[in-house]
């Protein structure tokens, strides 16, 4: 290989490395942790879509904004944001509000009718 060809393909694999240099994130990715953490929580995560799936279904249907149902629930929007989005490990306090703001039944416990 003649001198020229050498220098041409060092500049390039020096440039092409300062390239993916500036496109590469500077921090170590962090998807094996975020895909184990999704494994380990997937039953919640599964509950909380259904959910946030109905929730979203009521809303539309009932014509009610996020930020109008955050209000009526004292919650933030950002709050009710994550929720619909099913990324939010729901309390039994968060579930019983939004039952009785929206007037359906989101969560029903086998052999229990309620008490009389």
């Amino acid at each position: 290989m003649d001198r020229h060809r050498i220098f041409r393909r060092i500049f390039f694999m020096s440039t092409l490395q300062e390239k993916l240099d500036s496109i590469t994130a500077k921090e170590p990715s962090k998807w094996l942790e975020n895909a184990q953490w999704r494994e380990n929580n997937a039953g919640w995560l599964d509950k909380s879509a259904k959910i946030a799936f109905k929730i979203l279904r009521e809303l539309r249907a009932k014509k009610i904004s996020q930020k109008d149902f955050a209000i009526q629930l004292g919650l933030s929007p950002q709050y009710i944001n994550k929720v619909v989005k099913g990324q939010e490990n729901l309390t039994l306090e968060t579930i019983s509000k939004i039952e009785e703001v929206l007037g359906l039944c989101l969560i029903h416990v086998p052999g229990f009718s309620g008490l009389k």
